[in-house]
């Protein structure tokens, strides 16, 4: 009973539950209808919801793309109230701030159908927020909010929330991406799920360079049941036995036999991963590292141990990048762990839209954050085929 309890404590909220990706995914669907069918008769609400009709024309017809955001586990939509002071207003009653004003003036009148369906999309909305940040360590990039108002609202009861928003009368979410370039390449069908985890970045208001990283193995505490526990989690998705072995200080012969109950074969041998400029020899290496960092690092701002921040970044990254994933278990662990001990990989803004990116800073390859322009930045990340048709 005692083992049963720790494997709850540990394994608590790291796996994004294929419900609750299923749940992102029909929220997708539904808020976004919902948008193209108030734009439809209320052009003024373009303002609120932060993209065209003609944008949502171009969302709807190509299939495609769709496909490929939508499928994506994140909210494909924002919040249009982005801090805790403008929530104030309707939870605690409070002055009108100057982003409630704007909305108010900004907000057409609407038929009272229109009018229901904003209060019971706000509703599904809110309950959508809510579940993620209390399911998941690394709710914050998935919603695309802040840390501040992840812990506004992670601290305000259902019930609360749901009294308040009988007074808001226009709706709680906007457009995710609100990048003119995104349009492009959408209509013209580039997207890739690399372009989409781009514009993912490009668009949180979570600088990855601001997050925590200098977290060390040696400051866990945990017991063995636990590291037996997380070894089994990252072996699952791919962790070499080694690998596991070395970071939980476990019996080799042990693990490397649960690798094979696992997997059905023995673990792989050969060294581990030691380039550090492979992260960064190719557009989709780097983008991949870049976007594995910004989970990760989420991860431990959400108060995550460093082996629940692996475990739960791998589990987004398979979820997102699928048979397309380079950033294996292995290679994530040496990119994380070589970034928290020294500089020779680091993590600069774009010169152009600012995302943050894994720059190389070593004697292989020093690459100056002054004269960075990111693959996104740069149409590096479409597929091969167009891009080649672009030049």
């Amino acid at each position: 009973m005692a083992n049963e309890n720790n494997k709850s404590a540990a394994t608590n909220h790291i796996l994004l539950d294929d419900w609750l990706a299923e749940k992102i995914q029909r929220a997708n669907f539904a808020l976004t209808d919902f948008m193209h069918m108030a734009l439809v008769g209320h052009r003024r609400m373009e303002n609120v919801f932060g993209l065209l009709l003609a944008d949502m024309q171009t969302f709807k017809q190509q299939i495609g793309p769709k496909a490929t955001l939508m499928n994506m586990p994140f909210v494909a939509l924002a919040p249009v109230l982005d801090n805790p002071r403008d929530w104030q207003t309707f939870v605690d009653g409070a002055i009108l701030s100057p982003k409630i004003e704007k909305l108010t003036a900004e907000l057409p009148m609407v038929d009272p159908a229109t009018s229901r369906d904003i209060f019971h999309y706000n509703r599904t909305y809110l309950q959508l927020l809510k579940d993620v940040l209390h399911m998941s360590i690394v709710a914050v990039p998935l919603l695309g909010i802040s840390t501040e108002l992840a812990d506004y609202l992670k601290g305000l009861p259902m019930a609360r929330l749901e009294s308040a928003i009988g007074a808001i009368k226009f709706p709680l979410f906007r457009w995710r991406f609100d990048d003119v370039n995104f349009w492009k390449e959408y209509g013209a069908g580039w997207l890739t799920e690399e372009s989409v985890a781009h514009y993912l970045m490009r668009t949180s208001p979570l600088s990855a360079a601001a997050l925590p990283y200098k977290h060390a193995w040696t400051d866990l505490r945990l017991e063995r049941s636990e590291k037996e526990i997380f070894a089994r989690i990252m072996m699952a998705q791919g962790c070499r036995a080694s690998t596991a072995t070395n970071l939980f200080g476990l019996n080799q012969t042990k693990t490397r036999a649960t690798y094979k109950e696992i997997h059905g074969v023995s673990s792989p041998c050969g060294s581990n991963p030691t380039s550090l400029t492979w992260y960064v020899d190719h557009s989709v290496h780097r983008l991949q590292a870049s976007v594995y960092v910004w989970l990760y690092r989420s991860a431990l701002q959400n108060d995550a141990n460093i082996p629940q921040a692996l475990i739960a970044s791998n589990d987004v990254m398979a979820k997102m990048f699928g048979k397309n994933l380079l950033i294996t278990a292995d290679r994530a662990n040496h990119l994380t762990r070589s970034m928290a001990i020294d500089s020779r990989l680091t993590m600069a803004g774009c010169r152009s839209c600012a995302t943050d990116y894994v720059l190389s800073n070593g004697e292989g390859k020093i690459e100056l954050a002054k004269d960075f322009c990111c693959p996104g930045c740069k149409y590096q990340l479409t597929p091969k085929s167009q891009a080649s048709k672009r030049k």
